[in-house]
């Protein structure tokens, strides 16, 4: 699955996608709660979700490679 070009820094860039699966009810359930919610897929309110979270997922793992180095406890 591709993601239409972006226009970055003055050249396109082609987005590959890869296929996460979830149970058919959890994503039914999603898909009916996300209705007129202004998200127009399932998959964009995930990645939303990802890239809200995936810092605080980071720094977590940072801070627990440096407690096992150390340098905090």
């Amino acid at each position: 699955m591709y993601e239409p070009l972006k226009v970055v820094s003055r050249s396109l860039v082609m987005v590959k996608y890869v296929n996460i699966p979830l149970p058919k009810p959890l994503y039914n359930q999603l898909t009916k709660c996300l209705d007129g919610s202004g998200y127009r897929s399932p998959t964009e309110y995930i990645i939303y979700l990802i890239r809200k979270n995936l810092p605080d997922l980071e720094s977590e793992d940072v801070e627990r490679r440096l407690r096992a180095l150390g340098y905090m406890s």
